[in-house]
């Protein structure tokens, strides 16, 4: 039943797999911060100002139906006969209806950015959470993977048999490269983890990606 040490070094240097992940985390948060830097700070800002201005016309267009007579009471006062005043005031009800449909739609234009501006900061917020989730990932995944180890693999018909071969090699120590000690025989303490598993299609696919290591032919 072969079974051979396939590489020594760091964690990093046995998972490869774990080894990259780690690496692309950080560029992938600069993407983040460019995205919340210039596409939704900027989409935030704009949305902001929008409903700023709706508000501020609201409260114009709010002040103007209250008092309709505000800007006739001006011209009024210049004007050389009542009837003329009288005249004038004819024209306040379109006015005021125009006004009405005015500050309805302002009204709507105010909820609807509202709404919008709620979603994009919960949007934002999020996008802050998985960045920092992910940073700290990232920072505890680098630091787990500098610890030195070693990779052995095995294959053949019996469990039993496994552990045999397994306690013939630690019997002669863990070289490598082959000729160079690592891990001789009577140093320790030592620990590990042994990952066993009975041969199904795609797990040598799948122990070569995690850990860049193909089991020895039985």
């Amino acid at each position: 039943m072969p079974t051979q040490v396939e590489i020594a070094g760091t964690l990093g240097d046995i998972n490869p797999a774990a080894s990259f992940a780690a690496t692309i985390l950080f560029p992938l948060s600069a993407q983040l911060d460019g995205l919340l830097t210039f596409a939704l700070g900027p989409l935030q800002a704009d949305l902001m100002a929008q409903f700023n201005a709706t508000l501020a016309a609201q409260a114009t267009l709010t002040l103007q139906i209250g008092d309709p007579l505000a800007a006739l009471k001006l011209a009024i006062s210049a004007l050389a006969t009542l009837q003329a005043a009288l005249a004038a005031s004819l024209v306040l009800p379109p006015i005021n209806i125009s006004l009405s449909a005015e500050l309805t739609a302002a009204g709507a234009l105010v909820a609807s950015l509202k709404v919008k501006l709620g979603l994009l900061d919960i949007l934002i917020k999020a996008a802050l959470n998985v960045k920092l989730e992910a940073l700290k990932f990232a920072g505890d995944l680098q630091a787990s993977l500098g610890a030195s180890a070693a990779l052995a693999t095995f294959s053949g018909s019996t469990l039993s048999s496994a552990g045999d071969d397994i306690k013939t090699l630690f019997d002669g120590g863990i070289e490598y490269p082959p000729g160079t000690p690592f891990i001789g025989s009577g140093e320790g303490p030592v620990s590990g983890i042994i990952i066993v598993a009975k041969t199904v299609a795609g797990f040598t696919t799948s122990i070569d990606f995690l850990f860049g290591a193909t089991p020895p032919a039985p």
